[in-house]
């Protein structure tokens, strides 16, 4: 039969050191780790962070439209009338009286205003023009006859007028640009700021 082994005292609590002292190693080092981790978010800290947004806000803006209006155009016409010439008749020498050469010619006023008529009337003389101008106020719808006389032999007869004018007007629609302005949704980049935690 066998002999049972048996371990003394001394052995015993040596080996129990050993145990003990093993437990207290890795309790330390797992003590370390813990340790560590709570460090690490003892280090966090927070900052003010720059970013970019568009924001909206109303602006004025200009722009050209074509409106249009009423301008007064003004020019001059001449008076609407009618010459009627009369007959040219010579010189006439008789046994007891003679007779002048005369000429004469007629306007008459058609329009609405009155206006001063001129009128260069005269006779052909053996190549040379004998005449006179002559002026006279025509009233609306009226005649006046200028007539010239003249004591010699006459080749023939001429009339010349001059028509007076008047100012007619008129109202006419034109167009031209002009600025306007208008208020327009615009947008704008604009900096903010906001906290982000960080941690190290």
């Amino acid at each position: 039969m066998a002999k049972k082994q048996t371990f003394s005292t001394p052995v015993i609590i040596l080996i129990v050191v050993i145990v003990i002292g093993a437990i207290a190693f890795f309790a330390y080092k797992n003590t370390n780790v813990t340790g560590n981790v709570l460090a690490n978010f003892e280090n966090c800290r927070e900052e003010q962070v720059a970013y970019e947004e568009q924001e909206e806000y109303m602006k004025t803006e200009y722009y050209m439209e074509t409106v249009p209006y009423t301008d007064r155009e003004c020019e001059d016409k001449s008076l609407v009338y009618k010459v009627v010439k009369g007959e040219c008749k010579n010189q006439y020498d008789g046994w007891f009286e003679n007779t002048p050469a005369s000429y004469s010619c007629t306007i008459t006023n058609l329009d609405s205003e009155a206006g001063t008529f001129s009128m260069r009337i005269g006779f052909n003389v053996q190549g040379q023009q004998l005449d006179e101008t002559q002026s006279k106020l025509i009233y609306p719808q009226s005649s006046e006859t200028f007539t010239v006389t003249r004591d010699s032999k006459i080749d023939n007869c001429y009339c010349v007028e001059t028509v007076p004018t008047k100012q007619v007007c008129r109202d006419v629609t034109k167009y031209r640009d002009e600025q306007r302005e208008r208020q327009v949704t615009a947008y704008r980049p604009v900096t903010k700021y906001k906290t982000e935690k960080i941690c190290e």
